[in-house]
């Protein structure tokens, strides 16, 4: 059953826009376009930076506002200094693998202190840096129907938050493990949604009854040698495997998938804001034609594709 307050002119599309931290900042670049083409919007799904950037446009208004408001939060360092944990080439395959992580961590005493802690960022600090971001208001009372996704730590499902405070579901949605604690909300632990929904097409689906255009901003890793990566990059390389059939499985749902070109961006390189955002804008660009015959049809069909090189 759809929220009181949400029902709307029939036409439209639902956006699925998906986490990755920094690559995130493409989805800011998809909805300038989607404005410019005069393309209805009739709800949105978000995963982790899907989520904030999907909640800052329902709040704000446009995107040029929410461009306007991440450029003042990165302007006034507001975001939190977290440690570059990558594990790269430079670090021998041959070291024990405890000693290849303390390599990489004894350049901030930060770090150090905080290995005796379970989260490197509180609660607090987290929600602090969302409210600059984000209006204190309940999620019913948004314009549009929205979900934040998030993850329950204790079951590994998926979980759409579509009431409540806004800036809690986001927070939760975006709740990196070891680095947010997990928020407990109704009775459950939750943790970032893209740990199984990093681009939330199935909760997109629910949310409205019509075409699903999804955003993917996943990470890209680089070729590597077999003969020459190390223990700890091929653990990981491994884990990223398993993640990426997975996006791809859920992707498989969504009536049109936009790919911008942002996989090899770290998620912690918000940096390079305008990159991200430039490459949302060429891959909604490309599939502009696309969204705008969706929002005009009445039911939705086969998935289709517009990438920018992942």
């Amino acid at each position: 059953m759809f929220l009181r307050g949400h029902l709307a002119a029939p036409g439209g599309i639902v956006l699925a826009l998906g986490g990755g931290g920094a690559r995130g900042l493409a989805h800011v670049g998809v909805l300038e376009v989607i404005e410019e083409a005069g393309i209805k919007v009739a709800g949105i799904a978000g995963t982790s930076a899907g989520a904030v950037v999907g909640a800052m446009w329902l709040t704000l208004g446009s995107a040029a506002a929410v461009a306007l408001r991440w450029r003042e939060f990165l302007a006034g360092g507001l975001m939190p200094r977290l440690p570059d944990v990558r594990l790269t080439e430079t670090v021998s395959s041959r070291d024990n693998l405890l000693l290849q992580f303390a390599r990489r961590l004894k350049r901030s005493a930060v770090v150090a202190l905080a290995l005796g802690r379970t989260s490197l960022v509180t609660h607090e600090e987290f929600e602090r840096r969302l409210a600059f971001l984000l209006p204190d208001q309940q999620i019913e009372k948004l314009r549009l129907p929205f979900a934040a996704v998030a993850t329950d730590f204790e079951t590994g499902r998926p979980v759409s938050l579509r009431r409540g405070r806004l800036v809690v579901a986001v927070a939760a949605s975006s709740a990196v493990p070891a680095v947010v604690l997990p928020y407990v909300l109704e009775g459950r632990g939750l943790t970032d949604g893209g740990t199984v929904a990093d681009v939330p097409v199935a909760q997109a689906k629910e949310l409205v009854p019509r075409p699903v255009v999804a955003v993917a901003t996943g990470e890209r890793w680089p070729e590597d040698d077999p003969e020459a990566i190390t223990i700890p990059r091929a653990m990981v390389r491994g884990a990223n495997m398993t993640h990426q059939v997975l996006r791809e499985l859920q992707l498989q749902e969504a009536d049109l998938v936009i790919t911008p070109d942002v996989g090899s961006l770290h998620w912690s390189e918000f940096f390079r804001y305008d990159e991200a955002v430039a490459a949302g804008r060429a891959a909604a660009e490309r599939a502009v034609h696309r969204m705008r015959a969706l929002g005009l049809r009445r039911h939705a069909r086969r998935a289709e594709s517009e990438g920018g090189g992942a």
